[in-house]
């Protein structure tokens, strides 16, 4: 921590030495210009003058700048935050800079006549290179966030593939077909024609993941008719023990929803819930003004199965990149819910 100070501190002073210098120069050069009595080449002692006070300048808005950094920062409003760090630096730097040289000129020489054309020649090349630090800063601070917006784009493409990745790994995981086959085989027994439609609604689920898998969005209709399937391959499989109502849904065919996104909430409301016939599970689906909600009642496994807790947190973070909508995830002890915003506008595949 000591060295990162020094470090900085050394870093201020090769600015001061350095900012010192070509704004002494500027100035001899603007004023030589104006003057044709002026010589360009003043002695040394200006420059070492200037360079402690640009030292001493530079300091202090260093200071300033961290303050301001507190009220008005470059992320929020950067425009505003140029405006304010201008004339704010502008005005300060002016007035430090015109108190020392008077200090100077009144304590150590015998010159007692300040022109205001000089003056005013001073101050506007203090504005204009207070305005061309602002613009700098302003510059790498844009840079910078279009680089974090790169990378933030890189990682949400990441996290859409292995979202897809993680919804296909838990349809085809053993646990998945050990359940369905199981269902299946005690259906052919018991009830040929319940079998049949076992495997028809199985077919129905398993086509709509391979046709839908690489889609951002789909219409809510479509999702719907295919969840309507899983909850049939759901009813064959836990009977009465499971109550899906799906019924307060309003308006499905104005919204759009990312696929598969019902089918996770409801397997993973079954990964962490007794479902049986003394402790029937109750899910409702439901939309409220331009969200849809997907609420359980609560009552845990002793044994709860492995899981790494990705779905829900890959589902916000693909709807995070959709909208600036949040998806809201709530429990209070009671109830589990999961609030999702619907959308109305595709959006483009980010995978293709």
């Amino acid at each position: 921590m000591e060295k990162s100070v020094t470090v900085n501190k050394w870093l201020r002073w090769g600015y001061g030495i350095v900012l010192g210098m070509v704004f002494n120069f500027l100035l001899d050069l603007i004023l030589s210009l104006v003057y044709t009595n002026y010589s360009l080449f003043q002695p040394l002692s200006n420059y070492l003058i200037s360079i402690v006070i640009t030292y001493v300048v530079f300091e202090v808005l260093f200071k300033v700048n961290f303050l301001l950094d507190k009220k008005h920062t470059w992320d929020s409003h950067p425009f505003k935050r140029l405006l304010v760090q201008f004339f704010g630096n502008a005005i300060i730097a002016i007035f430090l800079v015109m108190f020392i040289r008077w200090s100077l000129m009144f304590g150590l020489s015998d010159q007692y006549y300040i022109s205001m054309q000089d003056e005013l020649i001073l101050a506007a090349l203090i504005s204009a290179i207070t305005l061309i630090f602002g613009i700098i800063e302003m510059t790498v601070f844009l840079l910078n966030k279009w680089r974090f917006s790169l990378a933030e784009l890189e990682r949400f493409k990441k996290e859409n593939v292995e979202f897809r990745f993680d919804l296909l790994r838990s349809q085809l995981n053993p646990h998945f077909l050990f359940n369905s086959l199981n269902t299946l085989s005690s259906l052919v027994y018991e009830n040929p024609e319940s079998a049949g439609l076992f495997i028809r609604e199985l077919s129905d689920v398993y086509r709509y993941i391979l046709e839908n898998r690489d889609k951002e969005l789909i219409a809510l209709n479509d999702e719907l008719r295919f969840v309507k399937a899983y909850i049939g391959l759901i009813k064959l499989r836990f009977a009465d023990n499971i109550d899906v109502d799906i019924s307060a849904i309003q308006r499905p065919q104005d919204f759009q929803i990312m696929p598969l996104t019902l089918q996770l909430l409801l397997e993973n409301a079954i990964k962490h819930n007794v479902v049986s016939k003394k402790n029937p599970l109750k899910v409702t689906i439901c939309t409220t003004d331009d969200r849809l909600v997907v609420e359980n009642n609560i009552q845990p496994k002793l044994t709860n199965e492995y899981s790494s807790g990705m779905g829900l947190k890959n589902i916000a973070s693909r709807y995070g990149f959709l909208t600036n909508r949040a998806v809201t995830i709530e429990n209070n002890g009671a109830v589990f819910s999961v609030s999702i915003p619907l959308l109305q506008e595709n959006v483009k595949n980010l995978t293709s």
